[in-house]
């Protein structure tokens, strides 16, 4: 092997296994050892100045930036509560939008499926990075640098914004039920293995438009930042496309999850609840 080649590998290598973490990946602080506290106990006794009734008043409160990623399901709590209905509003919207709803519609789905493969080669590493949702996430983290130390409540936004929008794609994929391009047509080789969920509505899209919904209202708010509201709407977009030419997703699927996210964000939004808080909590960041 040359030594051109060898350096190539050396640094693709390295570049794969040894790069840092992506900007604000991980949701909580890693897992450290700690003492045994009860052998502890066993050697030392605890001073006098360390007592063990409590007469501290207040008592003290949890951190209130605990881990964004647990703390979402307190606004996904408050959006089922809020939105009994929520359901049966999702599902009439995305029936236009079924790719499956004739055969018509169905094949013209798959041929334009095919017509999309041709991108692969140009976003391949893009389409790897963005298939799980920590990869789709950094994207937006990038595009408005995002620092979930800096922007604590803004990263909370996309947190939630996600698990809603994680509830809403799961349930009424779980209700309609409608197979993968590659269950259909032999010709359609996806670039990864597709998730094992139904295909319609998809994740990504409808995950990536609810989590620019949101930061155009925390983040796109003036004047000065109304070219954001442009770059949030493509980047959304692009993420869920990126999973038409990765052959994984119809187009509709798309549409569809673009329609439940634009349905979602009003259902979440509401004066006097958590969430709307939560938005001009972002918002003061954005300043």
């Amino acid at each position: 092997m040359g030594a051109s080649n060898m350096n190539m590998n050396m640094n693709m290598n390295m570049n794969m296994n040894m790069g840092a973490p992506g900007l604000g990946l991980p949701s909580v602080a890693p897992a450290q050892v700690r003492f045994n506290t009860a052998d502890y106990r066993k050697l030392v006794k605890n001073p006098p100045q360390w007592p063990l009734t409590v007469t501290q008043t207040p008592l003290p409160k949890f951190p209130e930036n605990w881990d964004p990623e647990l703390r979402s399901y307190m606004y996904l709590n408050e959006f089922v509560t809020r939105n009994l209905g929520w359901e049966g509003i999702l599902l009439a919207a995305l029936d236009p939008f079924n790719p499956t709803k004739t055969p018509a519609i169905l094949e013209a789905q798959l041929a334009l499926v095919l017509d999309e493969a041709p991108d692969r080669e140009d976003r391949f590493a893009e389409i790897i990075h963005q298939h799980d949702a920590e990869g789709a996430i950094s994207y937006f983290l990038g595009l408005l640098m995002i620092d979930p130390a800096r922007h604590p409540k803004t990263y909370l936004l996309i947190r939630v914004a996600r698990r809603v929008g994680e509830l809403a794609t799961m349930v009424t994929k779980g209700d309609l039920m409608v197979p993968r391009p590659s269950q259909l047509c032999p010709a359609i080789v996806p670039m990864i293995d597709p998730p094992v969920t139904p295909s319609f509505p998809a994740g990504h899209a409808l995950e990536a438009r609810l989590i620019a919904k949101c930061l155009m209202e925390a983040w796109g708010k003036t004047p000065l930042r109304q070219s954001r509201i442009d770059l949030l709407e493509y980047l959304a977009h692009r993420l869920g496309k990126n999973r038409v030419i990765a052959g994984l997703h119809y187009p509709l699927d798309i549409e569809g999850g673009e329609v439940a996210a634009n349905l979602c964000y009003p259902m979440l939004d509401g004066a006097g609840t958590k969430f709307h808080q939560l938005v001009l909590d972002a918002n003061a960041e954005s300043q």
